[in-house]
């Protein structure tokens, strides 16, 4: 296996030097950043490495790649408003893609930001960057659907419990007979089970996708990893754990674990996704310091979910945290432990987690 990544990053070093010709000497291409960057461990030490070269590069095609490149990485670490930020800046650069590198459109990148954003707790920005000229004069279908989609998305967050969400929920629902949604519409089926908890969703999604990860999500085959907005979006309450407020449903639902290494990231796909995919840069060896199980608007909220977590024998216990929104949130998490076990400790037991910094 080692053979074999060090014969890959030396074609990718191969390539790089061959499309290397404009670039200022001192200056590296984002293909051999890139390359450089798979050769490091430590995730942390990969970023740092990829934003210090970001200042450096003059020319705006390898630019605007390695700050897609970066944007992607920060937003599988987690570090949603930097991610937001580097695709925004990326979008604003109006070159291609450089040679070998991932490839996007400006009008993706916004969607990505907007994404990160919402990551972030910062609906407002999500915003902004939903009205950003490359979205709003786009005459690509998907896009404009996934625009759309993201806008709802944005719309749900922005609710303070579930009674106040019905705006959100009617435009999904709308979006269910609009054909014009049609390259979103598992993605819109599957959010209006998740916050409306209504099997008929479900059903749909079991008739028309039964080979969707959607579906796997579901039926507790796979879980949904914990993209925050996911979190944040309320839920209709159940009759029985934690029935008595709709904040507290902003927990997600036991399933099945996958790897830490497992976040949300479509900026491979061409339409939004509720499920996983798989990112596998960077390359780390060191277990993820926390595990977040909950995430929450009041504390009395983070408080329950705490004894709960006790009660089944996790040392759980919170903090606050404050978004550029000006919000404070309270995070409930666990320390994973040394053999990065925790998290299938967790599912086991019906608690969903994902890592977190």
């Amino acid at each position: 296996m080692k053979k074999f990544l060090c014969f890959l990053v030396s074609l990718l070093l191969l390539v790089a030097g061959m499309y290397a010709g404009s670039i200022d000497e001192g200056e590296k291409s984002a293909l051999t950043l890139r390359a450089n960057s798979m050769l490091m461990e430590d995730a942390k030490k990969n970023l740092a490495y990829l934003e210090s070269h970001i200042s450096l590069s003059k020319n705006d095609r390898e630019r605007r790649s390695i700050l897609y490149y970066t944007a992607m990485l920060e937003e599988q670490m987690g570090y949603f408003s930097k991610a937001a930020a580097y695709y925004a800046e990326a979008a604003a650069i109006n070159e291609p893609d450089a040679d070998g590198m991932p490839a996007a459109s400006n009008a993706e990148l916004y969607i990505y930001a907007a994404r990160a954003s919402l990551g972030a707790g910062d609906f407002e920005k999500a915003d902004t960057y939903l009205d950003a000229k490359p979205l709003t004069s786009s005459r690509d279908k998907i896009i404009i659907a996934q625009k759309r989609l993201y806008s709802a998305w944005s719309l749900l967050c922005k609710a303070k419990d579930y009674a106040s969400a019905e705006a959100g929920i009617a435009t999904l629902k709308i979006f269910t007979d609009d054909h014009s949604m049609e390259p979103v519409r598992k993605t819109v089926l599957f959010t209006l089970w998740y916050v409306t908890r209504e099997e008929i969703w479900a059903d749909i999604i079991r008739e028309e996708y039964p080979e969707s990860p959607e579906l796997s999500i579901i039926d507790g085959k796979i879980h949904l990893m914990g993209m925050p907005f996911w979190y944040l979006m309320p839920r209709a309450p159940l009759k029985e754990a934690f029935a008595e407020s709709p904040d507290t449903q902003k927990t997600v639902e036991p399933a099945v674990a996958v790897e830490p290494k497992q976040v949300l990231n479509t900026a491979s796909e061409n339409l939004p996704t509720a499920t996983v995919s798989v990112v596998s840069e960077p390359k780390t060896t060191h277990a993820a310091a926390k595990l977040q199980v909950g995430f929450f608007r009041e504390q009395k909220n983070a408080d329950v979910l705490i004894e709960k977590l006790k009660n089944a024998g996790f040392a759980a216990y919170s903090y606050t945290e404050q978004r550029s929104s000006g919000s404070t949130y309270y995070v409930v998490v666990v320390d994973d432990n040394e053999n990065a076990t925790m998290s299938k400790k967790l599912n086991a037991a019906g608690f969903e987690c994902y890592p977190v910094p």
